[in-house]
């Protein structure tokens, strides 16, 4: 019986390899399938989307397509018909303008984070399939396309499905700090703090570390920049009390909850403050002619229970030619401070255009749980090809 087996299955495998009659393909359905003959270029440096291009050469894997069409996505919006194609190999591309323009949108419009998703239909003989994955719902009705996700994987150079997405080049420093300049105390040393313990007020350092202001030395590249922090008194943060008046508030160097800070060895923490630390930063000059120019810092929240009130809001006073304004970076409370606490986390707000100064402000707070934050890492940037 093995000896008569291993003979049926040589037989399929040897007149599954002629192309008069191959078994294999006979008894599989094959839909449409259309693939790069390579792995084209998907993501694309933001500071140049106006020379930017996407080039790829499609081709039909399964050798049975009559009929290819793409079409692109942007958030809410989606194009008309962008390519129809019934003959392979072809070569499509387009500028990253060109599409943009289907959206009616500019490079303006493109935020680092954003995606062009572009999503493609093929007809057979005998059917029509969608790009899209499947997507059952309750009922068992398929709600999305026709293509597995397995010939979406890295190597299948999928051209049914697929993303553009954004990167910004690596920035150059124009001024920061990592608090390595503060002078530190003892693990344990605490912030013996100034006003009521529940009083809005601006905080002073005492005589002893830890050091909640800071002067900066000079106003070079390598001078760390000076900071100022204040306490806010913010109503119904905590149960139990309102405020403080002695806490492991200001600069240290501790490696309690992480191993290593991303810069140096000392880094701004805050605990159990009951109440909001307003941090503010010296304002930084962006060099004249840079267009091109952004800020970023990195917080760790300490793994605890964070409740509704507790967390950071972070935002930069600007100025440009014309105007002065406040550029957002990140508002993160309750549920999602507990989803990123126990890892450094870096707020980074891109590549911005036309700013020419920087107020870094960032607002720490906590209620009577020990909740604990570390800062570090704090950098005005510019782009590297504009200096």
């Amino acid at each position: 019986m093995k000896k008569n087996l291993k003979i049926i299955i040589g037989l399929v495998l040897a007149l599954g390899c002629t192309n008069e009659y191959n078994t294999l393909q006979d008894i599989t359905f094959q839909g449409g399938y259309v693939a790069f003959t390579e792995e084209p270029d998907l993501s694309f440096n933001i500071l140049k989307l106006d020379t930017e291009s996407f080039t790829g050469t499609l081709y039909d894997s399964n050798e049975n397509a009559t009929n290819y069409t793409l079409k692109a996505a942007f958030g809410d919006l989606e194009t008309e018909t962008l390519v129809d194609i019934s003959s392979f190999p072809a070569t499509i591309s387009f500028t990253i303008p060109e599409i943009l323009a289907k959206f009616g949108l500019t490079i303006d419009d493109v935020d680092l984070n954003d995606k062009i998703t572009f999503t493609a239909v093929v007809t057979t003989p005998t059917g029509v399939f969608d790009g899209r994955s499947p997507n059952y719902d309750v009922n068992n009705i398929n709600q999305g396309g026709n293509t597995t996700d397995r010939l979406k994987f890295p190597g299948h150079y999928n051209a049914m499905d697929f993303s553009f997405t954004f990167f910004q080049p690596e920035g150059v420093k124009i001024r920061g700090t990592s608090f390595e300049e503060v002078p530190i105390g003892l693990e344990d040393a605490v912030y013996i703090r100034n006003g009521g313990n529940d009083e809005t007020i601006d905080l002073v350092n005492g005589e002893n570390p830890p050091f909640v202001d800071y002067v900066a030395k000079g106003t070079g590249k390598e001078d760390e920049l000076g900071f100022d922090s204040e306490y806010i008194s913010i109503t119904n943060i905590s149960d139990n009390s309102l405020g403080f008046s002695e806490e492991r508030i200001g600069v240290f160097s501790l490696l309690e909850d992480y191993e290593a800070y991303p810069d140096g060895v000392q880094g701004f923490h805050s605990e159990d403050a009951d109440g909001a630390i307003r941090i503010t930063f010296d304002t930084v000059h962006v060099p004249a002619g840079q267009e091109n120019s952004g800020v970023s810092f990195e917080i760790f929240f300490g793994i605890t229970g964070w409740e509704e009130l507790d967390g950071l809001h972070a935002y930069a006073n600007i100025t440009t030619d014309e105007e002065e304004g406040v550029l957002e970076l990140a508002s993160i409370f309750s549920n999602e401070t507990e989803n990123t606490a126990g890892q450094w986390l870096k707020i980074d707000s891109g590549y911005q255009k036309g700013i020419r100064s920087y107020q870094l402000v960032i607002q720490i707070q906590s209620g009577a749980t020990p909740e604990s934050f570390d800062l570090d890492n704090i950098i005005i940037y510019e782009a590297q090809e504009e200096q």
